[in-house]
């Protein structure tokens, strides 16, 4: 049947590039398919679904530059907005959109641009309303931070990205009453039934973040923000919390974060400077002579940057580099920095005037501006 695919698509990928979106890949480039039934069950695999799981299981998922640079504007919208933020880091196995549609039955959530794990935001907040409830908040508070069917609430709760990439593992569970009837009534005499899925490996890292909406008092905000600790600590966030996934703490993952943010910002600033200094360099450039810019470009490229420039450019000159009015210039040039590093020596005392090397250049040079 034909399917509405750009024509390069026939080329389809082999496998997950470093760098490729795992998203994309997992959820929409599954290449197993049985297309007659729709299936992975007919690939000619043992485990067709396993496969596909493990093709982004055992591995890191997401560039490293991109989650620092969202994560780098994250801290600032929140700093800038007097929200609050921290890094909890995952006691166990977290795993999310496990009811999406998916060939291997359960799905997974994607950030849909950084193509990493992620717990959507009204996620966290459908969380943090259930531990409020489930934990007696005041009535009067709970509708002040998450709003009612007629009015928001005064606080908004941002998506958990991970502050760098993360490792995926492939997980099973053995539910052992599938298709059971009456006749066959469901027991453990029963065979088990794996069913495969994707997961974030234990010990890694998320953002977390929220901000108040406008008149949000500090109490309300800080009420909130427990919440989600209380309920990521204890409750767990994700899917298939009742058996201990998804349970995320403060492991000095904020302090490691402020850290690598620092560093960030020193290393964007070193390259602002970098860059500054290199426009300067080229405006620069942009007012010399051409001899002077060649000059200029041959002493930041020589192979030896230990080589006096005097001796760089006279061996220049000396191998014809310039002619003409250009040499006059080159040697002149010369000449001015020689005087300057006092190495312009027209009269020699030594015993064998051939030996004294700086009289010899300063007669050459001398040849060279008279030639001129």
């Amino acid at each position: 049947m034909a399917r509405p695919l750009y024509a390069a698509s026939v080329l389809e990928p082999s496998e997950l590039k470093q760098r490729g979106h795992a998203g994309l890949w997992y959820d929409k480039f599954c290449n197993t398919w049985d297309q007659a039934g729709w299936s992975l069950a007919s690939s000619g695999s043992a485990n067709p679904k396993l496969d596909w799981v493990k093709t982004v299981a055992d591995r890191r998922v997401g560039d490293v530059t991109q989650l620092a640079e969202y994560v780098r504007r994250m801290v600032q919208l929140v700093e800038s907005r007097g929200g609050r933020w921290a890094a909890l880091t995952t006691e166990s196995r977290f795993v999310t959109g496990l009811g999406r549609s998916h060939p291997v039955e359960n799905g997974f959530a994607w950030h849909p641009t950084l193509g990493v794990p992620f717990l959507p935001g009204s996620s966290v907040k459908g969380m943090a309303r259930a531990w409020a409830e489930a934990e007696g908040t005041s009535q009067d508070q709970v509708p002040r931070i998450f709003g009612e069917q007629d009015r928001g609430g005064g606080i908004a709760f941002l998506d958990a990205v991970p502050v760098e990439p993360v490792q995926l593992e492939a997980d099973v569970m053995t539910p052992h009453y599938a298709g059971w009837s009456p006749e066959d009534p469901p027991g453990d005499w029963r065979s088990p039934l794996p069913v495969y899925f994707l997961t974030t490996a234990a010990r890694s890292t998320f953002l977390f973040g929220i901000l108040p909406t406008g008149g949000t008092s500090v109490c309300d905000l800080h009420a909130a923000w427990t919440l989600i600790g209380d309920a990521l600590a204890w409750a767990g966030a994700g899917a298939k919390t009742a058996v201990g996934y998804g349970r995320l703490v403060e492991a000095g993952g904020t302090a490691r974060l402020e850290q690598r943010q620092a560093e960030l910002e020193a290393l964007q600033a070193e390259r602002e400077r970098e860059r500054q200094a290199e426009r300067e360099r080229r405006e620069l450039l942009a007012l010399l002579s051409p001899v002077e810019r060649q000059i200029a470009e041959a002493l930041e490229n020589r192979s030896n940057p230990t080589e006096p420039e005097t001796t760089a450019i006279y061996g220049m000159i000396n191998r014809g580099t310039w002619t003409g009015p250009e040499q006059l210039e080159a040697a002149q040039w010369l000449a001015d920095r020689m005087r300057a590093e006092g190495k312009w020596k027209e009269t020699t005392n030594a015993r064998r005037p051939e030996r004294d090397q700086v009289h010899q250049r300063t007669l050459q040079v001398m040849a060279w501006l008279r030639a001129g």
